[in-house]
């Protein structure tokens, strides 16, 4: 009774994220993902991830600019 029918969307670790991108940009992740049996949601993650790893010292450079000023 507890299985979540609706995946991803049912699942309140989940969050929808969505912007807009040019659309040669979306024609090739899309012929990509499929060519590569990759699902789309799963590709989003694993770059945003990658992303927010690279980003992270921005964070971490404000944090430490306001500990400097308190």
């Amino acid at each position: 009774m507890g299985e979540n029918l609706r995946g991803k969307r049912g699942d309140p670790n989940y969050r929808l994220i969505s912007g807009y991108v040019p659309k040669d940009l979306a024609l090739l992740f899309k012929t990509i993902c499929a060519a590569s049996e990759t699902d789309q949601s799963k590709a989003l993650e694993e770059m945003i991830a990658k992303w927010a790893r690279e980003k992270q010292s921005i964070l971490d450079e404000m944090k430490q600019e306001n500990e400097k000023t308190a």
